[in-house]
């Protein structure tokens, strides 16, 4: 006979754990139902393994999705103040850093994945690892789960929680957007977001390796998209770095999604410096005779020593005098919006989020139920709801899962 519970919540990373949590200590029976060997291991990985697991400007504002309101309704009933409480009851000892990142005081998130071991042990939750569901059906008391091995377990009712596609060697292979598709839930196509970008371009050859401080903003069809200030890193293939990964969703979006081609980024290389202030540095250092490639000297890496001769060469640089001045403002001016034509993104294997996933107009708001199929639930990353770095999205996580475990 197969086993039978109130409550199996597909997937135990983040989302699925919460959501477990919630609805045992409700007093329902639930089981997680977890397709690696433990779970939590994607956990594990977040936050350069620190654990970024909120934030404390979190609001439905910082979100995108098909259906803006349901974020909103979620943290309406479990948002910033719920998070904290919920953990800090756990036992978890928090610390806020200056941007408002929350991090266990520990700066492990090993510490965030025990606590909440400690808990479904507390209240008796069985994890089921190895537990691939390969099919959902529905049955006369709710819902059947099959596994790809062959088991089977019944539940009143199914959350949803196996994660997008990001790292699927971590667990989140998509695998539930099918199982919502066995009751007729739409996709909006998933594509990475926080991603690293193709940019085919001699400069990124040339400086590999190097970092800097740089302001970024997407360019889709001459529009400008996101914008980003952070670290820049210069790759083989293109770009990469903090700054790159926060504007690459409206460009991932753009590219693999609706299949644009005319994207780009803008980049400032030079952004704590106004232009006109840089332009007359610039000139200051060309009339004293300084070298091509030392313009750029004491602002911008040594490394630039490499490319710099270019930017003079674009911006018509000559050995005319009353030039010169002209040339330091092209200059400057170049320094300021190097133009990178982006040709795609990496892949799953990179990207830190999905964006996309089960559209959110299908479920209803407050408490994740499907509009299809009563009994159906949903959280976390498997939804059409995405937030930026800096720990929204284990937020939206955490505020989902809890939500969805409600089952009312």
């Amino acid at each position: 006979m197969p086993e039978r519970f109130d409550i199996a919540v597909v997937g135990g990373g983040a989302a699925g754990l919460v959501a477990a949590v919630s609805g045992a200590r409700r007093g329902a029976s639930v089981t997680v139902l977890e397709r690696l060997p433990q779970a939590g291991k994607k956990l594990l990985a977040t936050g350069g393994g620190r654990c970024n697991l909120l934030n404390e400007n979190l609001a439905a504002p910082a979100f995108t999705s098909s259906d803006p309101g349901l974020v909103a309704s979620v943290l309406d009933r479990f948002g910033k103040r719920e998070i904290r409480a919920f953990f800090e009851t756990l036992g978890l000892c928090l610390q806020t850093e200056e941007d408002g990142r929350v991090y266990p005081a520990t700066n492990q998130a090993s510490s965030v994945l025990k606590v909440l071991e400690i808990e479904a042990g507390r209240l008796g939750l069985p994890v089921e690892s190895g537990f691939e569901a390969a099919g959902l059906t529905a049955s006369s008391g709710g819902f059947s789960v099959a596994s790809a091995a062959g088991r089977t377990v019944e539940a009143r009712a199914i959350i949803l929680a196996g994660g997008g596609k990001s790292y699927p060697a971590l667990g989140s292979n998509g695998s539930c957007y099918g199982l919502a598709g066995q009751f007729g839930h739409s996709l909006v196509l998933p594509v990475p977001s926080a991603v690293p970008l193709l940019a085919k371009d001699g400069m990124c050859h040339f400086l590999q390796g190097q970092k800097l401080k740089a302001r970024i903003a997407s360019l889709i069809d001459g529009r400008v998209g996101q914008t980003a200030e952070g670290e820049l890193l210069f790759t083989q293939y293109g770009l990469s770095g903090t700054a790159a990964l926060d504007v690459s969703e409206s460009l991932s979006i753009a590219i693999n999604r609706e299949g644009k081609k005319d994207t780009a980024v803008i980049v400032d290389l030079i952004p704590f410096m106004l232009e006109a202030d840089l332009a007359a540095e610039l000139s200051r250092r060309m009339e004293a005779g300084w070298p091509a490639k030392d313009l750029g000297a004491g602002l911008l890496p040594e490394k630039f020593a490499l490319v710099m001769g270019q930017f003079v060469r674009d911006a018509g640089a000559s050995s005319g005098k009353g030039s010169r001045a002209g040339a330091a403002r092209n200059l400057a001016g170049a320094l300021k919006a190097r133009k990178f034509a982006v040709q795609g993104t990496r892949g799953w294997n990179e990207a830190e989020f999905t964006s996309g996933g089960v559209d959110a107009c299908e479920v209803k708001p407050r408490t994740l139920e499907s509009k299809l199929r009563r009994g159906l639930y949903f959280a976390g990353e498997v939804l059409d709801v995405q937030g930026g770095r800096g720990g929204y999205n284990l937020a939206w996580a955490w505020a989902s899962g809890f939500v969805a475990g409600l089952t009312e």
